[in-house]
């Protein structure tokens, strides 16, 4: 008989083993049942067998091809079914031991993190030393120059040859590195010019060059870790080697390795900039000039005497939040341990906030009022959570830049919505740096945020200094109480700045939207970090170009102002006596009866006349649906539409005399004399009208703005993008049609009654869309007598 041999079998894993052992019993039972079925079963020699069977290693006319096991009898028969339907293996995995493999995975992080930071000291030291010497690799032969000999005492004994796969960016090959104990792998690896890929016993390398020219094309471009290894594989493998799998013929996938090494290559920078500010003792703000601002962080100009008080010394900045950088919560592990760039806010400042907001408003309770700046934007108070975002832990940014655009620090938004917390932290961190300094705040609904600050008395000692502005774009949505008290263009001390340089920014990191929802928190965190350190150094160096350039466009817009003025001053003006002309103090004079108008018409007074405005609108729909029951088609009617059109008269008359009683009860008195309140019932409809559609104004100009961008500015839209825009237009238009109709029937029955108006100009009526569309905000139209 022909002699068998055993082949022994690989070391399982640890989890395998552990498996197999929780379910010995299980097996037991089940080979127990298979040998049965084998006794039982007849075996012929002249058994034919399917194709399918010929390709499997088992041989049903072996007894066993086990030995050393025995079969269980329990002298009992037992049916069992022909086939089993047993668990896979992930099913296994899942029920039998996810803690372990969450245990496994915490222990190699925390093995991988200590072994990184065993290292990164010598490595950091000798990272300085190289590229002092080799001038930061930039010479063509920077990897083979001489360096400083390496102080090692290890004996032959103690040295070993290990082969590395070193990529480089004209070649890869697999050549062997000779290693000592008494300095590291990684630093071995250093001298020769290449990064390596893990801390211990490294088998790949990237060259410094490589890892240089990806830093650079990963800040100007929309690059990812994978497709650059591809290409970066394709483009080496006919000029150099293969780097095969071990035992394999395929080429390995370098992704991993390589994500690594540029990550170490960015901390070495990061601490490179760390050691930089710690040997300079450098203060907050002197970080800040260096990193972010030297315009607005660096020393005072000499001539600072020359400025106006408005804004002397004045930091101008832009607070903004964006959700677009959400991410998924299943992209990282619980017990990844968070690592906090210095753009960021420290740990826990967000939530420091949130209950110093709570505890003021416990002291300081103030009575709830109605904000109309409010109510129109989320961002006043967002109270979306984590179930608006479903399977995001981070939901987005909040940023606060400065006017020249340069990034000051960023919050990051986890599991909620735009809280009045995130905004106020980021405030704190800043008024801290100079608590002395006039600080001028432009804020989507500053507005809001100033008076909530103010009632409930926060940041006392920061924000004496202090002012708020809306931002240029969302001023126009703000009704013109707010836009006089709040808008840069009709306050000092704000230049042209618009408030939107967080847009532009936004708009810089964009590309990192797609990949960032699905790495890990930390790779997000300093992957955003790295770009807007770039975003600032950049920044930094076209500073010059960049205020040379809004100096002339300021110079330009002054000129076109003065040459607008000029033309007016030169027109009759009809509200003095026949023959004097416009002057710029009558101008003036008007500018200062506008804000005391507005100061002196306080938020009681607005709801004043929005109850005026709804008794009338109700009035005129009562007197609507009258005219239809004296209309000679009423007898076509059906008795079901006659008794729908009384419902509707009796429905409107009950919130007639709601708001009528509502008015009575504030002391509003609806006003005596048919003449005096006629006209005045028509000028509250037109403005309310007219209100309106300044609203549908602003919407048809944002959705438009694109558009108009390319064709001033040459940015590209796109065809699918101009789609959508036209789609948006189209949808509108049949509102603001309706609107349009509204008010050209207001106003033809303000001019019947009263056709010697002196409040607008009669020749833009009746309005149309095509020339409604077609005028800017700041048209004669919206600031004629009828829109005050």
């Amino acid at each position: 008989m022909a002699r068998r041999t055993r082949i022994k079998d690989p070391r399982e894993p640890q989890a395998q083993r552990l498996r197999r052992s929780q379910n010995a019993t299980l097996n037991a039972s089940a080979w127990a049942r298979l040998r049965q079925r084998g006794r039982v079963a007849p075996h012929e020699a002249d058994q034919t067998y399917d194709l399918e069977m010929m390709e499997n290693p088992y041989d049903p006319n072996e007894e066993s091809q086990f030995h050393g096991e025995e079969s269980e009898s329990t002298g009992q028969q037992e049916e069992y079914p022909r086939w089993l339907t047993m668990p896979t293996a992930e099913e296994l995995e899942e029920h039998i031991d996810p803690s372990i493999h969450s245990v496994q995975e915490e222990y190699c992080r925390q093995a991988r993190e200590f072994n990184w930071a065993l290292l990164m000291r010598e490595l950091h030291t000798w990272y300085l030393i190289l590229k002092l010497h080799t001038k930061n690799w930039s010479s063509a032969n920077a990897c083979e120059e001489q360096l400083p000999p390496l102080p090692c005492t290890c004996s032959a004994e103690q040295k070993n040859t290990r082969h590395v796969d070193m990529i480089d960016l004209y070649a890869q090959t697999r050549r062997p590195i000779e290693f000592c104990k008494c300095t590291y792998d990684a630093v071995h690896l250093l001298r020769h010019g290449y990064l390596a890929g893990s801390p211990l016993k490294p088998q790949t390398a990237f060259s410094l060059p490589l890892l240089i020219f990806h830093n650079s094309l990963w800040n100007n471009c929309n690059i990812g870790m994978s497709p650059f290894t591809i290409a970066l594989t394709e483009f080496l493998e006919p000029r150099s080697e293969r780097l095969c799998v071990k035992g394999k013929s395929h080429a390995r996938d370098i992704r991993k390795p390589f994500s690594a090494a540029v990550d170490l290559f960015r901390s070495l920078k990061t601490r490179t900039d760390d050691l930089i500010d710690e040997a300079l003792d450098l203060t907050k703000q002197d970080k800040l000039a260096n990193r972010s601002c030297p315009a607005c962080f660096g020393p005072e100009p000499s001539n600072n005497s020359d400025y106006p008080e408005s804004t002397r010394n004045c930091l101008i900045v832009c607070l903004d939040g964006n959700f677009q950088h959400r991410h998924h919560s299943k992209a990282s592990r619980d017990h990844e341990t968070i690592q906090t760039p210095n753009i960021f806010l420290p740990e826990g400042a967000v939530e420091n906030m949130t209950r110093e907001i709570r505890h003021m408003e416990v002291v300081n309770k103030a009575p709830a009022q109605a904000d109309q700046c409010t109510d129109a934007h989320k961002a006043a108070d967002d109270k979306r959570n984590k179930s608006t975002w479903k399977g995001c832990d981070d939901t987005g940014l909040m940023g606060c830049c400065c006017l020249h655009d340069a990034a000051i620090s960023l919050a990051n938004i986890y599991k909620s919505g735009e809280l009045r917390a995130l905004p106020l932290a980021l405030l704190k961190n800043l008024l801290s740096v100079d608590p002395d300094r006039p600080v001028g705040i432009l804020y989507d609904i500053g507005c809001s945020l100033d008076k909530y600050i103010k009632s409930r008395g926060l940041l006392p000692d920061l924000t004496q200094r202090t002012k708020f502005g809306t931002s240029i774009f969302h001023s126009y949505v703000h009704n013109w109480a707010c836009q006089l008290d709040y808008s840069p263009r009709f306050n000092t001390g704000w230049g042209l700045s618009d408030g939107e340089g967080l847009e532009r920014m936004w708009s810089y990191l964009a590309k990192l939207v797609g990949p960032l929802r699905y790495a890990t928190r930390n790779h997000r965190f300093l992957a955003i970090a790295h770009l807007l350190k770039n975003h600032n150094r950049r920044g930094i160096r076209q500073l010059i170009k960049w205020l040379c350039k809004k100096f002339k466009l300021a110079a330009n817009r002054r000129k076109e102002v003065q040459k607008e003025l000029q033309n007016i001053l030169s027109l009759d003006n009809p509200f003095k006596q026949p023959g004097q002309k416009y002057t710029i103090s009558y101008f003036k004079e008007q500018w200062r009866h506008q804000k005391t108008f507005r100061a002196d018409h306080t938020d009681e007074e607005q709801e004043r006349r929005d109850k005026l405005i709804k008794i009338y609108e109700h009035q005129a729909n009562i007197e609507l649906l009258r005219e239809r029951l004296t209309d000679p088609d009423l007898n076509l009617l059906s008795e079901k539409e006659v008794k729908k059109i009384f419902d509707k008269i009796d429905k409107v008359s009950k919130k007639l005399n709601k708001d009528a009683a509502e008015a009575e009860a504030l002391g509003i008195n609806l006003p005596s004399g048919e003449e005096n309140s006629d006209e005045q019932r028509l000028l509250l409809l037109l403005w309310n009208s007219k209100n309106e559609l300044y609203i549908q104004a602003v919407q048809l100009q944002a959705e438009r703005q694109p558009l108009l961008d390319a064709k001033k500015l040459g940015t590209r839209v796109g065809t699918e993008l101009k789609e959508k825009i036209l789609k948006a237009i189209a949808t509108r238009r049949p509102a603001v049609k309706r609107l349009l109709e509204k008010h050209n029937k207001l106003f033809a029955e303000y001019l019947e009654k009263f056709p010697d108006q002196r409040l607008t100009d009669p020749s833009h009526y009746p309005l149309q869309y095509e020339n409604f569309s077609s005028w800017p905000l700041d048209h004669q139209f919206w600031n004629d007598g009828l829109y005050l």
